[in-house]
């Protein structure tokens, strides 16, 4: 009930999360920046699409460039040890990333010295779209510092000196706010932890199988924790497989995917048909979840080392934000498993109205209607 309050409170908007590539060289006094910006975020927060036919030729960004600078460069601050910095004159150019089209802004921002110490503040969309995410890779001497930014992260300080600090604290954050905003993983992880306090026996299918209610907490809020980790271990699995260009997914069929997992398993919580242990099934639909979050990475080009990190310290926040929910939702259900009502009443309504918005959104998703405000 509260995963599906979560949705209902989302805004009502067909505006898709979405993600920019901030990219500052700290060069001596002056910080070189590349910013790309969606133009579809661009329209929806400036209007650039004049003649509203739904294609943003470059004719209308060049005309809309001005009006494209200032609203960017208002929500985006650049220091050098507190002092801030003063941007130059911007290069207006467009580029294709994995997912659209993108406005690229280039310029300079000069400081009043070197700096030991780099601030960054960034505001973009935040107010319009609370899921937008800010992706910062920041460069001293060929030395790469990222961070993830959003809406309760707007302000990230980077020492000059190598390390991986920030980079392990914003990840860490994004995976937490990942899962926690994330419907398609809330639902999933709800459906996962609902039936957790009963057991089916391995050989027993269909609507009539056998439900026993565990008699143990300890076991089951283990068990579950298995189940938790088979979903992260796999999500990470093809997340690093995408971001690294082994594997390749339409945006469309990934999320069409995720939404046939979760009517999948919110069927199986009622009909029982498929296969009983719980960990494989998080396993193989956790690496479709996966693929969800790949192409936000993929345009950062991050080395091995910095990758590396800021994916262990995303799936980590991931971890975090499940065993969180676990440890709030089983106590709850283990207390009521031996009631009537839960497992003739709650589970079963529960799972009915996931499986009833899973199929929906499948349907949207695979239609191409993309009417679905998430």
């Amino acid at each position: 009930m509260l995963c599906l309050a979560i949705a209902g409170s989302m805004p009502a908007s067909a505006h898709s999360a979405s993600s920019s590539y901030l990219h500052v060289d700290v060069q001596a006094r002056a910080l070189v920046v590349q910013w790309s910006i969606a133009l579809r975020d661009l329209d929806y927060a400036v209007g650039i699409d004049t003649d509203g036919d739904g294609a943003i030729t470059w004719g209308e960004v060049r005309r809309h460039a001005a009006a494209i600078d200032a609203y960017a460069l208002s929500r985006l601050a650049l220091s050098a040890d507190g002092v801030p910095c003063t941007f130059g004159a911007v290069s207006n150019l467009v580029d294709q990333l994995n997912d659209g089209t993108y406005a690229v802004l280039r310029f300079q921002a000069a400081c009043a010295s070197a700096p030991a110490r780099v601030g960054v503040h960034y505001a973009l969309l935040f107010d319009l779209d609370p899921l937008h995410r800010g992706l910062l890779t920041l460069s001293v001497g060929g030395v790469p510092h990222a961070a993830a930014l959003s809406p309760t992260l707007q302000d990230v300080q980077f020492d000059v000196a190598p390390g991986y600090r920030e980079t392990v604290r914003s990840f860490f954050l994004t995976g937490v706010d990942h899962l926690l905003t994330g419907i398609d993983h809330m639902l999933f992880v709800t459906m996962l932890l609902v039936p957790a306090m009963f057991r089916r026996r391995l050989d027993s299918f269909g609507p009539g199988a056998a439900m026993l209610p565990v008699a143990d907490f300890s076991g089951m809020f283990v068990e579950s924790l298995k189940v938790l980790s088979a979903f992260t271990l796999a999500h990470g699995t093809t997340l690093t497989l995408s971001v690294l260009h082994i594997v390749s997914i339409p945006e469309r069929l990934s999320e069409a995917g995720i939404a046939l997992t979760i009517l999948a398993t919110a069927l199986d919580n009622v009909f029982h048909f498929l296969p009983a242990r719980r960990w494989p099934l998080a396993f193989a639909f956790g690496l479709v979840h996966g693929l969800g979050f790949a192409t936000a990475l993929g345009p950062m080009s991050l080395p091995p080392m910095a990758l590396g990190v800021a994916l262990i310290s995303f799936n980590l926040g991931l971890e975090a934000a499940q065993v969180s929910i676990a440890s709030v939702v089983l106590p709850i259900g283990f207390l009521l498993r031996n009631t009537v009502v839960y497992p003739r009443r709650i589970l079963p309504g529960i799972s009915g109205a996931v499986a009833v918005v899973a199929l929906v959104w499948f349907t949207d998703r695979a239609a191409g209607l993309n009417l679905m405000p998430f």
